[in-house]
């Protein structure tokens, strides 16, 4: 599939808005190695199915199945590409000092400055992605993505505050108030897509499973009054979620599987465990 990137545009605003000179030529060069090493990650993980998106002066590719990848793929894959930046960045500054051009210093300028804003814990840029990963390693993948979303939309609110402040004092850096708006607004996206990913992450369980020929399970003590909503919120999307109910004496009532909670939902609504159980009872 071919399209135009979203991302490419806010990266050379913030280049802009931080005062780099550099030529667009050297912009799009950054950006290209940033998204090549990310690429070259996701490959040595085996994940395929990429998109062709196009640029002012050329193309980058991005994975559509990252969503897929367990904390520790993700991670490592997100910190690859502000990693490869910042290496870049010593090696210019190095140069620079050995051989000084201008093109050197901005391509040392221009690597520091994607790394550093890449690095920022909002989304939808990578350090967005690390920090969820970090939490995730704890905590579900709904609640770690929940923080990051309240964690993004603070520092976009931070940023577009600067943006006002400045404003009132006569520096009308609109570029500042773009980036704010741009962290702000994915990461309300964010938010609306989490819930179609979990379940997307269900449904491609089975698949994954017989492909692997294994899936690893996430046993976990659910207590028998509470909704099928909050059971759900505790299903880990890299695992098969198996539930065993227990009552206020902590005896086991009941065990319920993931599929049966998702079909309840379906078929119910957000009914408590135990309403469901006394449904399945009669029903038997």
């Amino acid at each position: 599939m071919v399209k135009v990137s979203r991302y490419f545009i806010p990266y050379i605003i913030f280049l802009i808005a931080i005062g780099y000179k550099g030529q667009l030529i050297y912009s799009f060069l950054i950006v290209i190695i940033h998204e090549f090493v990310h690429y070259l990650v996701a490959r040595y993980y085996n994940f395929c199915g990429f998109d062709i998106e196009l640029m002012i002066v050329g193309a980058a590719l991005r994975f559509r199945e990252l969503d897929e990848a367990s904390p520790k793929e993700d991670l490592i894959i997100s910190i690859s590409g502000p990693m490869a930046n910042l290496v870049l960045c010593i090696v210019f500054f190095i140069l620079h000092k050995e051989f000084p051009c201008k093109e050197f210093y901005m391509l040392f300028e221009g690597n520091l400055a994607i790394g550093l804003f890449n690095l920022i814990p909002a989304f939808p840029l990578d350090g967005g992605r690390i920090l969820r990963d970090i939490l995730n390693f704890k905590l579900m993948y709904r609640k770690s993505n929940k923080i990051m979303i309240t964690t993004s939309i603070i520092i976009g609110s931070v940023i577009m505050l600067i943006y006002v402040l400045l404003f009132l004092k006569g520096n009308n850096i609109f570029s500042i108030g773009i980036i704010g708006i741009f962290i702000i607004i994915s990461s309300l996206k964010e938010k609306e897509r989490i819930s179609y990913i979990i379940m997307g992450d269900i449904i491609k369980k089975k698949y994954k499973f017989i492909y692997r020929g294994y899936i690893e399970n996430k046993n976990t003590s659910i207590y028998y009054k509470k909704d099928l909503l909050s059971v759900m919120a505790l299903f880990d999307k890299n695992k098969y979620n198996v539930f065993t109910v227990l009552d206020e004496e902590m005896k086991v009532m009941d065990i319920i599987y993931e599929e049966e909670i998702i079909s309840a939902l379906k078929t119910y609504g957000n009914i408590t465990i135990k309403e469901f159980m006394k449904i399945e009872n009669n029903e038997r």
